[in-house]
């Protein structure tokens, strides 16, 4: 009995890829850009800070020196961008092509 393909369900899974990408990098822009405008938002920060997360665990090592402020930012940009380029080529990377193995 032929096993069925499950090549019918790829596009919907990919689908769901590229929507949840979507969301993420409108998401982490509107983050980001809110930490910028508004940099006294305790709460915006924090949400920045969780949706970057584990790239934005690498604000533990900033010391609390002048100027600490951009490159936390900065940092938290970088979080937010790996994350998105993470779940963009989950997205749009092509699917494995597995040959049928053929027994000797």
């Amino acid at each position: 009995m032929p096993i069925a393909n499950s090549s019918n369900s790829l596009p919907h899974r990919r689908s769901g890829w590229r929507t949840a990408a979507l969301i993420y990098t409108v998401a982490g822009t509107v983050c980001i850009l809110g930490c910028a405008l508004v940099p006294e938002s305790d709460v915006g920060m924090l949400v920045a800070i969780a949706g970057g997360l584990p790239w934005s665990l690498s604000l533990l090592t900033l010391g609390l020196s002048p100027g600490v402020a951009n490159t936390a930012l900065l940092m938290l940009t970088a979080s937010w961008a790996l994350n998105a380029a993470l779940l963009w080529w989950m997205a749009l990377r092509r699917p494995a092509r597995h040959s049928p193995s053929h027994l000797a």
